[in-house]
């Protein structure tokens, strides 16, 4: 939690309008990331926004703006809609948010801001989701912000009801991470141990959707291992959205010291597979209290063929294929077999 608040999604000072938001830590701004709803309809909701200057002379001038977001690609990356003339999304949380317009906090200390979410009578169940933009400084051309100190803050809400809910697989299995010379993507047969089991989901429904569930790894003489919380981080699939979800094979699990404070954290670690051809199998669960909890089932394959084993493997044909000639080769002696061949013409 102390990482996370230090953690924030900021736009370039020459970035476009629908340009991703980049995850970058201000030097003097330390804010809460994310905030999540439920309201009935024609009710309310007041909170509190906790601003911290962590600057020890300067003191902290910040504007507040609310904007929509969506997403940049299949992770969870948002993608901020800075321009003041940007198109409002059909998900916006604009029209039912307050938040004062701006703040100074003196150096080293914080302030509390009131906000507030309200939403109309009779207005239709569903997810809404809108970010509140801190900026130091005047907006510049096309909405861009300040980069001295700046963040934002995603809010979500969700309004009980009936609600469309509908996600479909697009994709699953062995996953690797992006490294300098190639693309984080799924992976058929690879010489490299996995770490990681990942899945696709497409998110047609008008609700933002956090699966659960289990993913269980077969090898190939029936040995089962389970990974029991396949969405550990509790990440949501936006609306219209495909979001890969990963998970490791095996978690190792660690403190970090952190401006003296010490936070666990969870990574992958060496599962210790051995080489050879796996099953995996998908059991994700989803669904908004009040509706019927809906069930995904999906099964996907994998070699992993590390290079020693394949060159092992070959020698071991090689030395196999010598000795059954061998073997061949002495029966034939042994009984008078004699090959066939050609006879040469005089």
């Amino acid at each position: 939690m102390v990482m996370a608040a230090f953690v924030v999604m900021v736009g370039l000072a020459y970035m476009l309008p629908a340009r991703p938001a980049e995850a970058a830590s201000s030097a003097s701004l330390s804010i809460v990331p994310k905030k999540n709803y439920v309201i009935e309809p024609g009710e309310s909701v007041n909170d509190k926004l906790t601003i911290r200057n962590l600057d020890p002379v300067q003191p902290l001038e910040l504007n507040l703006r609310i904007i929509d977001f969506t997403f940049t690609d299949d992770g969870g990356t948002p993608k901020l809609m800075l321009a003041q003339d940007a198109p409002q999304t059909t998900w916006s949380l604009k029209p039912f948010m307050k938040v004062p317009e701006s703040v100074t906090i003196p150096p080293n200390s914080s302030k509390t801001l009131d906000m507030s979410v309200e939403i109309p009578a009779n207005h239709g169940a569903g997810s809404y989701y809108s970010a509140i933009l801190y900026s130091s400084g005047p907006p510049g051309e096309g909405g861009n912000v300040g980069l001295s100190a700046s963040g934002v803050t995603l809010v979500f809400t969700s309004i009980p009801g009936q609600v469309n809910e509908n996600l479909v697989i697009e994709k699953f299995g062995a996953y690797t991470k992006a490294t300098a010379n190639k693309k984080a993507g799924y992976v058929f047969m690879t010489a490299d141990e996995p770490q990681l089991l990942a899945y696709t989901l497409k998110n047609n429904g008008n609700v933002t959707e956090a699966p659960v569930g289990s993913i269980t790894l077969k090898d190939l003489f029936g040995k089962e291992r389970t990974i029991t919380d396949i969405n550990p981080n509790g990440s949501l699939a936006l609306i219209g959205q495909s979001r890969t979800f990963t998970s490791c094979i095996e978690v190792e699990s660690a403190n970090v010291d952190f401006n003296g404070a010490s936070s666990p954290t969870k990574s992958c670690k060496s599962p210790g597979l051995w080489p050879g051809y796996y099953t995996a199998t998908l059991e994700a669960y989803y669904g908004q209290n009040g509706n019927r909890t809906q069930e995904l089932v999906k099964t996907a394959n994998f070699w992993y063929l590390p290079w020693w084993f394949v060159i092992a493997f070959i020698i071991a044909l090689a030395i196999a294929s010598y000795y059954v000639w061998k073997i061949v080769h002495a029966i034939r002696r042994k009984f008078g077999i004699q090959s066939k061949r050609t006879p040469r013409r005089k």
